[in-house]
């Protein structure tokens, strides 16, 4: 009987998690943009440039205290969303030095939560730290370009560049979407930039099994334990 209960709980057990995590519908991208053609209304700043070593097209350059917003309507059916993009980190940010800082990037949803208030560091000299990959509250602090998923490779020159690929998903259920991107206490676009390029925004909706169906496939494999004795 020992033999047969310990055989028998991993099916169970199997069995549950797959009933949990089969029932993911109405998944998929809702919007996508590389930014290489003209932009749309979608945003509320539609500026482009172009970055100087491979000619990537992006949104931006944003700076001093430039708020962004990327609006969707109509959306289908969802629980969920997820929002992935690169964040280009441009010239001379401080992190969160006391001295020429905090240089403070903010994504939140409108009316909704704050998915990221963090600091960047294009530069280790003088001590500078960031908050990235944590959040900017004056005690998390990591090295220039930690988490970076490139280094100096979009081409300026001054104090050069980082580019961090970031993804968010959080609960929503609206027929529409508003994304606030924000720079806070930057200098003037020759000295202190950012922007955004393959930008990606999903939903999905996640249908959850009624227990009575849980239980039902415990009790049938509880059964046959019964009748195995």
């Amino acid at each position: 009987m020992k033999k047969l209960i310990k055989i028998c709980l991993p099916m169970v057990l199997a069995g549950i998690a797959i009933v949990l995590t089969a029932g993911t519908t109405n998944a998929g991208v809702i919007y996508s943009n590389d930014f290489e053609s003209v932009v749309g209304s979608e945003w509320s700043n539609a500026s482009t440039d172009i970055t100087p070593a491979d000619g990537r097209r992006f949104l931006g350059q944003f700076a001093n205290d430039d708020f962004v917003t990327l609006s969707l309507d109509n959306l289908p059916s969802h629980e969920f969303i997820t929002v992935s993009f690169d964040l280009f980190v441009i010239q001379s940010w401080d992190g969160t030095s006391p001295d020429w800082g905090p240089d403070i990037w903010q994504l939140s949803v409108n009316n909704g939560p704050v998915l990221m208030r963090t600091t960047f560091s294009n530069t280790g000299e003088d001590g500078h730290l960031q908050s990235y990959p944590g959040s900017y509250s004056g005690s998390e602090e990591y090295p220039a370009y930690t988490g970076a998923s490139e280094i100096n490779t979009l081409g300026y020159e001054f104090y050069g560049d980082s580019a961090y690929s970031l993804s968010f998903t959080f609960k929503h259920s609206d027929s529409s979407l508003a994304l606030n991107f924000a720079g806070f206490g930057l200098q003037d676009i020759s000295d202190e930039s950012w922007g955004m390029d393959n930008m990606t925004v999903a939903v999905a909706e996640f249908n959850i099994p009624e227990p009575a169906t849980i239980g039902i496939l415990s009790l049938s494999v509880l059964g046959l334990i019964r009748k195995r004795k």
